[in-house]
């Protein structure tokens, strides 16, 4: 390898890896309320930690093309004020050759990229709310609290005396709703505990409704009154969070994605071709919808790296005996048109063209205009 190659790749990579520990460490504080929340279940340190592990691969995809950005620009902004792109260009370099390193470099990282946020990024997605599962089904009283989540399932919780956060609860009212037989289940306690195994309640009264076995009939009313009861806390976890088998799109990893994307074709040609209703048909589009743009929205994080590189190499070179910030406004605006555009395009999570056309045209205008620029720069017009 050329020593102008190793020189260049390593002057990038240096920069781009300290801007990427920078960002990790600037982003990872946003996610301080989720990693507190985290801790606040009663989390060991070891989890803590492990958790907090799963966090960085959320912030890499974005990370990496910024820190492409900053590292491409600052390297051709010194090669410009050192005089050393001058020199370069004197000794018969073109701007494509100088720049080759930077450019493939970049292709590299753009791999890389898709590679993290198709596969690690996905995994440590899962791993991160098995945690979160792992340490609810350990201490049911911290999934009751959480009356958020209550409401999502179907339940209602009110602790209308004094209480601990995972470790008790008084005058409890807990209300449960039961799908099979459609009908409502009332427990009422004056003292619930929850210890590693064992979840406690004092002073409880149970009152189950059961269907009527004649269609004009009453219900019927069991009543239990309990002194006391003991429930394995494995079980009293398992019925709050009523577990589904199913996997979000962004849990998959790029194989399983393209294997969900094939059968939920074949669904939906199945569908019509059986004229089902308007509805359903409508559901299963959306469905495929979804997984088509996390594919998009996978290539265009991925995509970033080169096209943030290639604005940074064309805007941070200076041919002007002068000072100018025109180029660096250009491309903080750039950056932002692409940021702004992939963040509305999340939103749009059942709107295929529209989403995918947020996520690919602000790369387009980004290599347009970089490509432009340099091929002015190449002919010596600022």
């Amino acid at each position: 390898m050329p020593i102008l190659w190793r020189y260049l790749i390593a002057e990038y990579l240096k920069i781009a890896l300290l801007c990427v520990l920078a960002f990790v460490a600037i982003l990872l504080t946003l996610q301080l309320d989720d990693i507190a929340h985290f801790a606040a279940l009663g989390a060991p340190l070891h989890y803590i930690l492990l958790f907090t592990f799963h966090q960085i691969p959320y912030i890499l995809p974005i990370a990496l093309p910024l820190s492409s950005l900053i590292a491409s620009l600052v390297l051709t902004q010194k090669l410009s004020t050192s005089h050393e792109l001058a020199a370069l260009r004197a000794a018969g370099f073109s701007l494509r050759d100088i720049m080759a390193p930077i450019w493939i470099s970049a292709a590299i990282l753009t791999i890389a990229n898709f590679w993290i946020v198709s596969e690690f990024a996905t995994n440590s997605h899962m791993r991160s709310n098995l945690l979160k599962s792992e340490l609810r089904s350990i201490n049911p009283l911290l999934l009751l609290h959480n009356k958020h989540l209550m409401r999502l399932k179907g339940f209602y919780f009110e602790a209308m005396g004094d209480s601990r956060v995972g470790e008790s609860a008084s005058k409890v009212i807990l209300a449960v709703f039961n799908r099979n037989h459609e009908r409502l289940h009332l427990l009422l306690a004056n003292q619930l505990k929850a210890n590693s195994n064992i979840i406690q309640g004092d002073g409880v009264t149970l009152i189950s409704a059961m269907a009527a076995e004649e269609e004009n009939g009453f219900d019927q009313l069991l009543v239990e009154n309990m002194k006391s009861s003991s429930t394995n806390v494995r079980d009293f976890s398992d019925m709050l969070q009523k577990k589904v088998s199913t996997i979000n799109n962004d849990y998959l990893q790029m194989p399983l994605l393209l294997v969900r994307i094939q059968e939920q074709r074949q669904q939906l040609q199945e569908a019509r071709e059986k004229g089902r209703d308007h509805d359903q048909i409508k559901t299963l589009r959306h469905h495929l919808d979804r997984s088509l743009i996390e594919v998009s929205k996978r290539f265009s994080i991925a995509i970033a790296v080169f096209s943030f590189t290639l604005l940074g190499t064309a805007f941070g070179i200076s041919i002007s005996r002068r000072k100018q910030y025109r180029s660096l406004y250009l491309v903080v605006g750039l950056t932002a048109f692409f940021l702004s555009a992939f963040f509305v395009a999340k939103g749009l999570d059942h709107q295929f063209w529209t989403a995918t056309s947020l996520y690919i045209i602000p790369h387009l205008f980004i290599i347009a205009a970089s490509l432009i620029v340099l091929r002015r720069t190449a002919r010596g017009i600022e």
